[in-house]
């Protein structure tokens, strides 16, 4: 099945915390050692939109580390896991701290796997709601937006679908505008710590309504990205841990 995916690594280690700019150094280190050209790929300033995210699932200081990793370009990352299954994972490097690899969690409720297809042509929806289960914010400008505008949250959205999806959607700014609102909200401003700064984000819950307007192209592709935002992260920085939402329908 090809299209996006999330699991969960396991690591056990001494039980410190870690910045969230460890947590994304770290895991490139860790590719590095089993896809050097890999590593590099993600980490090209001129990449643009990454094709991963990561979270910090569960609580380091026990022990015990979860790396929730998002794929959006599968292929990618072929040969890491051909060669994280050959060596039975790849330590992680955190600061000063060394994770032991325990495996892949993919019974976790932060793991699950998609079809393109299956993204596009499932149940058709008017509504949805996304938990922001971390920090999460968009840049403008100059400065950092703690509101989940629709225009915002599902233009970034649309814009990494057909980035990394063979299958384009044409939803148009304009119709975003149009024929998407909120309907309803509960939320709570929440910085995040990337280790060097701290940026103003939200979290809680926000549903999004299509209006009688839309037609059914705006509907699939609406259906579609509600969806695909569990495996794409919402706003910035979801490489380091902000943005990580889930899907209640």
């Amino acid at each position: 099945m090809s299209g996006p995916y999330a699991v969960v690594l396991r690591f056990r280690g001494p039980g410190v915390r870690a910045t969230p700019a460890q947590v994304h150094a770290g895991f490139l280190a860790m590719v590095g050692r089993a896809d050097p050209a890999l590593a590099a790929a993600l980490h090209h300033p001129r990449l643009g939109l990454r094709p991963f995210t990561l979270a910090l699932v569960g609580n380091p200081s026990l022990g015990r580390l979860g790396v929730r990793l998002g794929v959006l370009d599968p292929e990618l990352f072929g040969r890491f896991w051909a060669r994280w299954e050959r060596r039975g994972g790849f330590p992680l490097v955190l600061g000063r701290a060394r994770w032991l690899p325990e495996g892949v969690d993919e019974g976790s409720p932060w793991s699950s796997r998609a079809s393109w297809e299956g993204l596009l042509h499932g149940d058709r929806r008017a509504s949805g709601r996304l938990v922001w289960c971390t920090p999460t914010a968009f840049r403008q400008g100059d400065v950092d937006l703690p509101l989940p505008l629709p225009r915002l949250v599902f233009g970034g959205l649309l814009e990494k679908w057909n980035r990394f999806s063979p299958h384009p959607l044409a939803w148009e700014a304009g119709a975003l505008e149009r024929h998407l609102v909120v309907s309803e909200h509960r939320l709570v401003t929440r910085g995040f710590h990337d280790g060097r700064a701290v940026i103003p984000g939200f979290v809680g819950w926000t549903e999004f309504r299509l209006l009688r307007g839309a037609g059914e192209e705006e509907r699939r592709a609406y259906s579609a990205l509600v969806q695909f935002a569990f495996y794409a992260g919402v706003g910035r920085k979801t490489t380091h841990g902000m943005g990580l939402v889930r899907v209640i329908a």
